[in-house]
């Protein structure tokens, strides 16, 4: 098939899934063409050797082809600067899909944010296919949960933004999920069950180092602290709700606990730990792909943390298949799906987010657990992820819903116009 797929990350931002899909279903023959954004993530600012233009066209691969659609570059707590972000990606993109690409045989829409549904449903007749969106999170929820807009103006918003997200599952041929309850909150808002499917992310681990031991040597050589070492790799933001977490490692100073990442979280968190004058909980900046495989491995117990809302308990970051494919404990600060799941596969343990007692409890049983007990935890956790969460079981999953319903023949004509021009004005 000829897939258009519009994700508004993409490489060179850290986007491994949105790349996996990209990839994955180019490598098993189908002809996708990316439309994307200039990057700008996680810093808020346009990458060197990407000057912003009303088109950028790349060849990634034989069968990838990338379109990039101008945008307002930012990603910091401002909401106005947020959704001029989101909504300029929407708009632009919707231009460069009328004017740029070639007809598809199936859209498919990595849905974070909602307004990435633009380009796909407002096509006219002409390049109009069966438009499947897969969604990462839930809008508005994601929007208000995280306290970006309050009060008559967030009321305001929220409203806008239900119609909207209700008008881009009206006109979805199918829509993905990415945790069981997810699929639940859809039909609350009269979604047909026949429209959604579970599509758990999935996880590439070749920058993974599963086989690979913590130790002090190790630990010292990346700049680590030695001894029992919980790590928590990610973004440092508001909804990921760490602030309790370093209250209660605190409380434990015989371990130690490790942030790597960036966030709009992050100064205030290290505020935190500076005027406590607590000296367990130290910070990285975020490493590259290539690097944080070292830094995980470093580790003898993985974080995953997410504030209890009704939005969170129906997500399912995909760090947490990260932390499994890496063969770690996981320590689940996290309700829902997550902390299910870390019960079903018996690979961690969950705690209720905010329970600071409970936490305290967690971590002091992981302190004591011998390590040849952690290690077997993180065989089970590899064992399911290689069971529900690799690429080959994620592509099946994927390239099964984009086919039932549209079985076409491949494509034979070449590709004119604009399209196949290498037009970067």
């Amino acid at each position: 098939m000829r897939i258009a797929y519009v994700t508004q990350w993409f490489p060179p931002e850290p986007s491994l899934l949105q790349a996996a899909i990209a990839d994955g279903l180019a490598e098993r023959g189908h002809e996708v063409h990316v439309l994307t954004g200039f990057p700008n993530y996680p810093a808020g600012k346009l990458q060197a050797g990407y000057p912003l233009r009303p088109y950028r066209r790349e060849i990634r691969s034989d069968n990838v082809t990338v379109h990039r659609a101008p945008l307002f570059p930012s990603h910091d707590a401002s909401a106005v600067k947020r959704m001029a972000n989101y909504l300029s990606f929407g708009i632009s993109a919707s231009w460069i899909a009328r004017t740029k690409m070639p007809k598809p045989d199936v859209w498919l829409t990595y849905s974070s944010p909602a307004t990435a549904a633009l380009p796909a449903l407002t096509v006219p007749r002409r390049l109009r296919a069966p438009s499947y969106l897969l969604l990462e999170d839930l809008w508005p929820e994601s929007v208000t949960e995280s306290k970006f807009v309050t009060g008559k103006l967030g009321a305001g918003i929220d409203a806008a933004l239900h119609r909207y997200c209700d008008w881009t599952y009206r006109r979805s041929t199918g829509i993905g999920v990415i945790s069981p309850s997810m699929a639940g909150l859809l039909a609350e808002r009269g979604v047909g069950e026949e429209k959604i499917r579970l599509i758990p992310n999935w996880v590439e681990d070749g920058h993974l180092l599963p086989d690979k031991a913590p130790t002090d040597a190790l630990r010292r050589t990346l700049g680590l602290p030695e001894g029992r070492l919980f790590m928590y790799a990610g973004n440092i933001g508001v909804l990921q709700g760490l602030d309790w977490i370093v209250e209660a490692f605190a409380k434990c100073p015989e371990v130690s606990l490790v942030l790597v990442g960036d966030g709009i979280a992050r100064s205030a968190l290290h505020d935190l730990v500076t005027s406590r004058g607590i000296r367990n909980v130290h910070f990285m900046s975020s490493q590259p792909t290539e690097r944080i495989g070292e830094f995980i491995a470093a580790a003898d117990v993985q974080i995953v943390s997410l504030r209890d809302t009704r939005l969170l308990r129906a997500t399912m970051p995909s760090k947490l298949q990260s932390c499994m494919a890496a063969r770690r404990p996981v320590l689940a600060f996290a309700a829902g799906d997550v902390a299910d799941l870390i019960v079903a596969s018996d690979c961690g343990i969950a705690v209720q987010p905010g329970d600071t007692n409970a936490a305290i409890d967690a971590i002091r049983r992981l302190r004591d657990t011998p390590n040849d007990t952690l290690l077997e935890m993180g065989r089970r956790a590899r064992t399911h992820y290689e069971t529900n969460f690799t690429r080959g079981v994620g592509l099946d999953r994927l390239e099964s819903w984009l086919t039932e319903s549209n079985p076409v023949k491949p494509h034979q004509e070449t590709i004119t116009g604009a399209a196949a021009t290498g037009d970067t004005s």
